[in-house]
């Protein structure tokens, strides 16, 4: 400070003057360049942000459109639509939109793709009436509420074989998609078994309607027997044998 002091005061100062108005013409011609410079900098940058952004389009918002109806906003701004998954979600409709990629609002080149997600529907859903459906429908209707069968039992019962004859959880029960539900199935009724009574001896209309009430086939020839006309001679199979419902007797009548 001394030294600066000294300079501005030699002599009569006019050296000191020239020197600062030197200095400040010098820092004045600096500020300007440097200004320059700035300008040009940032006159290049708006530049190129004008030309980028000349190929830029908004993205529409698509959120909660139908799939379809999404698609073509997008198409008719020049992007690209892409469907990439689909989620379970209780806010929005089967089918709709529930979240895209970019974002709606984003600014993006054109041609570029937009990332759809998919509702499929409410992740709950009611347990349906599946008693007295065959297998394979009650199959279907779980398939399509997203449930799944497990637990498959079969057992003897009155209803047709291949039926359900139970379920679990009960029909109208609330259910996540994805849920297991155990089923019994028929195997129709049980066979049934009778011991074959002795019908030699009994006449003919009267054997015939023991074993049709039994739930069995009567077959009928005939032998001369004059003795015992119109009476069961012979049987097959013989009294006391182990016969299933259904099953054929043979009965040799006398004429």
């Amino acid at each position: 400070m001394i030294l600066m002091g000294s300079l501005l005061s030699d002599s009569d100062g006019t050296e000191g003057f020239g020197f600062v108005k030197w200095l400040k013409r010098t820092l004045k011609v600096i500020g300007i360049g440097v200004g320059l410079v700035l300008l040009s900098v940032l006159s290049g940058y708006i530049t190129m942000n004008i030309f980028l952004e000349r190929d830029r389009i908004d993205v529409p918002v698509v959120i909660g459109l139908e799939l379809k109806e999404a698609a073509r906003q997008l198409r008719e701004v020049g992007l690209q639509p892409r469907m990439v998954g689909e989620e379970y979600h209780t806010a929005f409709q089967k089918g709709t939109v529930i979240r895209q990629s970019p974002s709606g609002g984003s600014r993006i080149l054109k041609k570029k793709q937009v990332r759809l997600t998919i509702s499929k529907g409410s992740g709950e859903t009611l347990i349906p009436d599946l008693v007295g459906r065959p297998l394979t429908r009650a199959q279907r209707l779980l398939a399509e509420e997203g449930l799944v069968p497990a637990n498959i039992g079969r057992v003897h019962a009155s209803l047709p074989a291949g039926v359900v004859i139970a379920q679990d959880p009960l029909a109208g029960f609330p259910a996540r998609r994805g849920s297991a539900v155990s089923l019994l199935i028929s195997l129709g009724e049980s066979e049934r078994f009778f011991v074959m009574p002795d019908l030699v001896g009994q006449r003919e209309e009267e054997a015939i309607a023991i074993l049709r009430e039994m739930g069995l086939e009567p077959r009928v020839t005939y032998e001369s027997f004059p003795d015992l006309a119109q009476r069961v001679v012979l049987q097959d199979p013989s009294f006391g044998a182990r016969i299933k419902e259904k099953e054929q007797v043979t009965l040799v009548v006398g004429q």
